[in-house]
């Protein structure tokens, strides 16, 4: 792998993050293949960290626990999101910022001679759970519009658990068949067809 080049890989790992990431078998070619792993749905507890992952240190968000003795009871926890970056990376990334409810976390990369770039991982809760925040996606367009400012570049990416009203939730590669003829293969074992 070109470790010049950032590689960056997402999971919604829907919760088990330590038992997941110590037994799957995908896991240890996700990390080979990637500079940068992030997770969402991470499941964990404040208090909890992931697992290490040897070459990688993990900065995590996890959803905060307003009343801990009636979480606890519940076995599983919910939300937050974690990013694994390679040590190869470590001189050129920090954290910029990261929200207080576990739904992103921001890490600024920057290379010498080359404009900074902001990745945003996030988690956005699905309408009508008792976590989902109706100004979520107004402060990332305010964060944006803040990374605009500095110069940067951005790349948003996690599991927006997409608000498309009656639009497919779901990429319809039958689109890209018929505008993008060059870029995909058809036949019959092309999905959609």
């Amino acid at each position: 792998m070109d470790q010049r080049a950032l590689r960056v890989s997402l999971w919604n790992i829907h919760g088990g993050t330590n038992t997941k990431l110590n037994t799957s078998s995908h896991i240890q070619r996700l990390f080979d293949d990637s500079n940068v792993v992030a997770l969402t749905e991470t499941h964990l507890f404040p208090d909890e960290t992931p697992l290490h992952m040897p070459g990688f240190q993990c900065l995590h968000n996890p959803r905060p626990v307003f009343d801990m003795s009636s979480v606890r009871a519940v076995v599983k926890h919910s939300g937050g999101v974690a990013v694994f970056v390679n040590d190869s990376w470590s001189d050129c990334v920090s954290l910029w910022k990261q929200s207080t409810d576990g739904t992103r976390l921001w890490l600024e990369f920057q290379r010498s001679g080359a404009a900074p770039l902001f990745l945003a991982v996030m988690y956005a809760p699905p309408k009508g759970s008792p976590y989902a925040d109706e100004g979520l996606f107004d402060n990332i367009v305010a964060e944006v519009g803040m990374i605009q400012d500095l110069g940067g570049s951005i790349l948003l990416i996690g599991d927006f658990n997409a608000r498309t009203s009656a639009v497919n939730d779901y990429v319809d590669y039958r689109y890209f068949a018929d505008h993008m003829p060059n870029t995909l293969p058809l036949g019959n074992d092309f999905p959609g067809s």
